[in-house]
Formats: structure tokens, sequence, C-alpha cells
């Protein structure tokens, strides 16, 4: 019976510590960042969009409009997350080459990405390979 109490005792505090690991790695995971977006096909001819997953943000909710305020406007197209609880894919394209409306969230648009939210990111064909800041806050700033 004791050999039983010492790995039930075990298992539970192997859990815990996988537990605190990996909610500790997290916040370092979720951070504001940059990451390197590519819309140069391998050849070096332009013209491939590439779909650019680019990671998740933090535990608060961000605008599509703060989260690629440091992206210039006429290199991405849209961002796409998938919404779990309705299991379907939402969207927000960029108002500056698209009309708002299609944005409206009986359309399937978003006005937040929510927190620990996947993020894919569309580039515009051929934008050539760049690091690009990514806002995981509506308070964060470029700089």
């Amino acid at each position: 019976m004791s050999w039983m109490k010492r790995t039930s005792l075990g298992l539970v505090v192997g859990s815990l510590a996988l537990a605190a690991i990996l909610g500790a790695s997290l916040g370092v995971a979720v951070a504001k960042h940059s990451t390197t977006v590519t819309g140069v096909c391998p050849n070096g001819s332009p013209g491939c969009n590439t779909n650019n997953f680019v990671g998740t943000i933090r535990s608060g909710s961000v605008s599509p409009s703060s989260f690629t305020s440091c992206i210039p406007a006429g290199t991405w197209e849209a961002i796409y997350i998938w919404d779990g609880p309705t299991q379907e894919w939402r969207h927000f394209f960029n108002t500056t080459k698209f009309p708002a409306y299609i944005n409206a969230s009986q359309a399937g648009g978003i006005d937040q990405i929510p927190g620990f939210a996947g993020v894919v990111l569309i580039m515009t064909a051929g934008t050539p390979a760049t690091s690009v800041t990514l806002l995981d806050s509506n308070s964060d700033t470029c700089n």
C-alpha cells in the first residue's frame, strides 16, 4: 500500500510541476513580439501570398488595428483567428484596401482579437521578407 501512496504522490507532484513550468513559460511566449513575415516565392519571384502564423497574444484582447499598427498599411491583407466555441474562422480585412462593412460580426468579422488567440496574418503578394512588430495589447507601442 505504501508503494501506491508514493506513486500517487509522485504523480501529483509531477503534474503540479509540469503545470507550473508550462504556465510560467506562457507569459514569455505571448509577450509583444517581432516576427519575420514573407511574401516572396522561394525562387525569388513575387506573387506568393504567404500565410504567417504569428503566434498568440497576451491574456487581454487587442483590436486588429492596434495589432497591425506597426506594419505598413499596404503590406498585409487580412487577419484570421480560429473561434473555438463556434468552430469557425473569423477575419479582419485591411480597411485601407477593403470596405469596413466586411468586418462586421454578422459577416464573420472580429472587432477584438481575444486573449491567447492564435493569429494568422495574410501578407500582400510579393511583399519581401521583413521583421515586423506585432502589438499584443492596445497599450503597446511600436517602439
